[in-house]
């Protein structure tokens, strides 16, 4: 049985079609009829600035601290927090000493605040840098209070400047405390020395607590410790702690357990 023959014009006119059909109904891409991945979450959580290898100074004045590159106004609101959250981002722990420069005029507890962020972040101790009174050096090295609480003896010394200036000294365990009024060129620490040298061998404790009243600027409460340092003859004071909490003058001390 013979093909039946289908006419060349019929041919014709079905490429014409196929060939129209194609350019109306161009060619979807693969996986265009699947269902549309969904795009990826975004977290809320921004990715962390790589941490400095090495602890750097750390700076206070009147208006802000300065760590590194960061800088924290003094005003912001939840400053406390902010600065604890600033502190985290370096390695405060690394090193023997964190350095930090203050400048006289910051007041006690601007500075109290800083060092006990510092500690409290892993410092093992601060090396405090500020403009000196006199003779007297211009750095101290501090321990925070939990360090040493329980190496603190009951004769075991605390000191402090008082709002007028004045200086007073008194044991931890309370009572007994001593107190000299300003002098001509703020608190009379001469005069404070002459009865301290006499009594501080009684104790064999080499610790010694120091403060001083809110308001007062930190240079005053520097000074009451560097004179501690730098007294001839020699006392045998080595570990400075300043107290978290302003004490009461001639009250029992409050240190951290």
């Amino acid at each position: 049985m013979s093909a039946t023959k289908i006419p060349s014009v019929f041919l014709a006119s079905c490429a014409v079609a196929l060939i129209a059909s194609a350019c109306d109904d161009p060619k979807k891409p693969v996986g265009a009829d699947k269902p549309e991945a969904a795009a990826p979450v975004q977290t809320a959580t921004a990715s962390a600035a790589v941490a400095p290898k090495t602890m750097p100074e750390v700076t206070l004045d009147s208006s802000h601290v300065q760590i590194g590159m960061d800088e924290l106004q003094l005003s912001v609101p939840s400053y406390a927090q902010m600065l604890q959250r600033l502190v985290e981002k370096y390695p405060v722990s690394q090193p023997e000493k964190v350095i930090l420069n203050s400048a006289r005029a910051n007041k006690i507890t601007d500075v109290t605040t800083v060092v006990y962020a510092l500690f409290d972040g892993g410092a093992k101790a601060i090396e405090v840098r500020t403009k000196p009174r006199g003779s007297f050096p211009g750095q101290l090295v501090i321990s925070s209070d939990k360090a040493f609480a329980k190496a603190a003896q009951p004769c075991t010394y605390a000191g402090m400047i008082l709002k007028d200036l004045g200086v007073t000294f008194w044991r931890v365990r309370g009572g007994g405390g001593k107190r000299y009024s300003k002098g001509m060129a703020g608190p009379d620490l001469t005069a404070m020395h002459g009865v301290f040298a006499k009594e501080v061998d009684s104790c064999s404790s080499t610790i010694f607590y120091f403060s001083a009243d809110e308001g007062v600027e930190w240079g005053h409460a520097f000074d009451l410790a560097t004179s501690m340092v730098a007294h001839e003859p020699k006392y045998k004071l080595s570990t400075f702690v300043l107290l978290r909490e302003i004490p009461t003058a001639g009250k029992q001390v409050k240190v951290a357990p």
